[in-house]
């Protein structure tokens, strides 16, 4: 796989960066990290705060749930695409994600170190945007429950944590397979935004279509429809590790540095 953003060994000549350098690296991406995860969240709060609120300009354009999330997905996979690209050839991750951020950590082409930041700052992020989102839009941000995801009624909960480890689990084997194959890393953001705007509408209605814990968190938190934050919190990880683990037996992961 390619280097990532915080790798230290030598590109050319010169010698690898003193240990003492990462750290504030780490952190430096991590607050970008944490930008981009707000801003995230803000748009998706504004956006079915718009499509879905009552009285709208926008409702009648969106009558139906999946004219909503079809929307949605569209967005959400450009947002994801054009987040992406760039950040893959600044070296500047750009994850919005803690199950991806883990993940990556599993397939051994992100460096332990960053993890914990990296996850602290999505989550922090999905927080800090929905409560931007509130402070702009007020009540109104409140009456569409702040963007929370939510299971449709008949879907369990073990089906919810399926269906959403699931989504995550393919996206994250696509990301292994094409990271071992260099010519396969252009097309790898609009792949992956595609992923994501696929989960959003086919899983939208079913388990609600996260397959992301900073997805979730800061709806659920200032909502207050924390019921099943665990699931939407645990089942991506879970995905995670599962697509790690098929990656290691088809030798899909980059070897240790």
């Amino acid at each position: 796989m390619t280097r990532t953003f915080l790798d230290t060994g030598p590109r050319t000549k010169e010698p690898p960066l003193h240990a003492r350098r990462r750290v504030p690296r780490v952190l430096e991406v991590a607050l970008y990290e944490f930008a981009l995860s707000t801003g995230m969240l803000f748009t998706v709060v504004t956006a079915v705060r718009w499509m879905a609120g009552p009285g709208t300009p926008l409702a009648d354009l969106f009558p139906t749930l999946t004219s909503q999330l079809v929307a949605m997905g569209l967005l959400v996979g450009v947002i994801v695409m054009l987040v992406l690209g760039p950040s893959m050839r600044r070296e500047t991750a750009g994850h919005l994600n803690p199950a991806v951020s883990i993940g990556l950590w599993l397939l051994r082409v992100f460096p332990v170190q960053a993890v914990l930041p990296f996850v602290v700052a999505q989550l922090a992020g999905s927080v800090a945007g929905v409560g931007l989102a509130r402070l702009v839009w007020g009540d109104a941000a409140a009456r569409v429950g702040d963007a929370a995801l939510t299971p449709a009624a008949d879907w369990s909960t073990g089906a919810v944590f399926a269906a959403e480890a699931g989504a995550m689990a393919v996206i994250m084997l696509i990301v292994a397979f094409a990271g071992t194959r260099p010519h396969l890393l252009t097309y790898l953001p609009a792949v992956v935004g595609a992923c994501v705007a696929a989960v959003i509408i086919f899983l939208g209605p079913l388990s609600g279509g996260g397959a992301n814990p900073a997805r979730q968190f800061g709806p659920a938190l200032v909502s207050g429809t924390t019921g099943l934050l665990w699931v939407y919190v645990l089942a991506p990880v879970a995905g995670s590790l599962l697509a790690a683990l098929v990656a290691g037996l088809l030798k899909w992961r980059a070897p240790a540095r």
